[in-house]
């Protein structure tokens, strides 16, 4: 009988002298890894400050009551999580990609402390940040339910295509831009909005994260040259997200993550990715083998223009309240000091692409399904829908996913989410999930955990910036969505399901490139 975490921890408990050796930072229950890949077997981990490569005469033993001992040596912030819990919660790094490690309630110090719940950045966050809390509304009188309809949708993904297609959205404005952004700190894409946009209404609503790793200048930047390039055309807001200074109240506790742009009342263009260098790179890996390079230093992000007044004017409506909402509540000085969170961690290189894929358009009567969050039950009613069609394949490529890091009944509705995928792995439906670096041993025990079998349905690899779903080669999800209880419940962002094969074939075929030349079973430690 496979043992449970309760029966590890007792055995942590039973043999505790065998662990009380030099450099041992804490025990816990979990799944053995070789050669940096979870085995699916459960061991009892065991973190150091340094693994040497020959231990010495007092080494750990290699099992304990017959259950393996898995030895792994600390990250810095692993190290700090554990040996100063406060101290690494006061860092608020609050996703994988911004440097969280996993936490686990039965991980314990050889002292009997527990750093999980001490280390919470999130409740940090929370005494940390002291603004009122607003709730949340939408438009009045709008319903996101799906819509079938007669559609063009151009299908782009980067770092193949993604800026050619956002250029020549840009380009063709006529009359008005309507945008809600996470980050906006490429100075190409800034140049293409200016180009496009003079004498024309230009509405704004943005985030303030920390500068992006590969920013040409910063998201305050961005708006200033905005301002002074559009004049009186240009209306913009700071969302009202906990963590920004210009912000006197909150609605999002961790990030206003959208990606949308809505073009004359008529388009609108939705995506996985920012407005930075990393998400929209001017590249042409097709015909420059420099820019074929520097793609394997950009992110996989997928992108959607979707030629249609009735989604348009939907997602317009929301970022219109977003703003309206917003002005109520932006200070002109922010406070002095640093960013409240930490920047995203830099760009690794992926493997060499075996192709790269260039854009395509559909055309024909279908059903989008417009989902945005924190609208109560949208999200994940609908993408946990989608997931239980799967009858023959679900692939799934996302930057990271997060359990939650505590026992919380308001993240059920995210947990359930993951349990749907688990659902189909057992139902004998072909998943395979892609994700980032990110998604360290750590995180992906916790899947484990959870009942996905990480060891034949995962890959990972570098640059996913991603948040996609394919089902049986006939719907896709599209959006900016990461899986995590802030991601998938509490923050702004925006998604689509499109209800058409050749849509959900395009974004197939770059899946399956992508799991058979840059995805590895690889991970790094925590």
């Amino acid at each position: 009988m496979t043992p449970d975490d309760a029966a590890l921890a007792a055995l942590i408990d039973q043999h505790l002298p065998e662990f009380d050796k030099p450099g041992v930072l804490s025990i816990r229950p979990g799944y053995q890894v070789t050669n940096d890949w979870l085995t699916g077997e459960r061991a009892i981990v065991v973190t150091v400050q340094r693994k040497a490569a020959q231990p010495p005469g007092d080494a750990l033993p290699a099992e304990v009551g017959g259950v393996p001992v898995d030895v792994r040596q600390a990250s810095d912030r692993k190290r700090l999580e554990i040996e100063d819990p406060r101290s690494y919660a006061a860092e608020l790094r609050l996703a994988p990609n911004t440097g969280s490690v996993p936490h686990f309630p039965a991980e314990r110090t050889l002292a009997g402390e527990r750093p999980a719940a001490a280390a919470s950045a999130h409740t940090r966050l929370a005494v940390a940040v002291a603004k009122p809390a607003l709730p949340y509304s939408g438009p009045l009188g709008l319903t996101l339910a799906p819509i079938a309809v007669q559609a063009t949708i151009q299908l782009s993904a980067s770092p193949d295509a993604g800026w050619s297609v956002l250029k020549a959205f840009l380009a063709g404005t006529t009359m008005s831009l309507t945008v809600g952004l996470y980050d906006f700190t490429s100075a190409h894409v800034l140049a293409a909005v200016t180009d496009s946009l003079a004498g024309k209404r230009f509405e704004l609503v943005l985030d303030h994260p920390p500068k992006n790793p590969t920013a040409d200048q910063t998201d305050e930047d961005t708006v200033t040259d905005l301002a002074k390039a559009l004049g009186d055309g240009m209306t913009q807001a700071w969302a009202l997200t906990r963590t920004d200074k210009l912000a006197t109240a909150w609605i999002y506790p961790t990030a206003y993550h959208i990606k949308v742009a809505v073009r004359d009342g008529s388009s609108v263009w939705l995506s996985s990715g920012n407005w930075n260098n990393s998400n929209q790179p001017d590249i042409n890996p097709f015909d420059n083998t420099d820019d074929a390079t520097e793609a394997r230093h950009r992110d996989r992000d997928w992108h959607v223009v979707i030629d249609s007044p009735r989604v348009a004017q939907l997602f317009e409506a929301y970022l219109r309240n977003d703003r309206t909402v917003a002005d109520a509540h932006n200070a002109t000085t922010p406070p002095a000091g640093p960013p409240l969170t930490p920047a995203p961690l830099g760009s690794t290189q992926t493997p060499v692409f075996n192709q790269f894929f260039p854009a395509d358009t559909v055309t024909g009567t279908m059903t989008i399904v417009p989902l945005l969050t924190p609208d109560p039950g949208i999200y994940v009613d609908a993408v946990k829908a989608l997931i239980a069609s799967a009858t023959k394949t679900l692939y799934m490529q996302f930057q990271y996913i997060e359990l939650p890091k505590q026992t919380d009944a308001t993240a059920q509705p995210f947990v359930d989410l993951v349990r749907a995928v688990v659902d189909r792995q057992n139902a004998g439906v072909d998943v395979r999930i892609i994700m980032s670096e990110f998604e360290t041993s750590g995180y992906l025990e916790q899947l484990q955990a959870a009942g996905l079998d990480v060891v034949h349905h995962v890959k990972l690899q570098n640059n996913v910036h991603n948040k996609g779903v394919v089902v049986d080669g006939a719907a896709v999800l599209v959006s900016s969505q990461n899986w995590s209880t802030d991601g998938t419940l509490h923050n702004r962002d925006a998604g689509v399901i499109i209800h058409d094969p050749t849509a959900a074939g395009y974004f197939q075929q770059i899946f399956l490139h992508d799991w058979a030349h840059l995805a590895r079973q690889k991970a790094q430690a925590d």
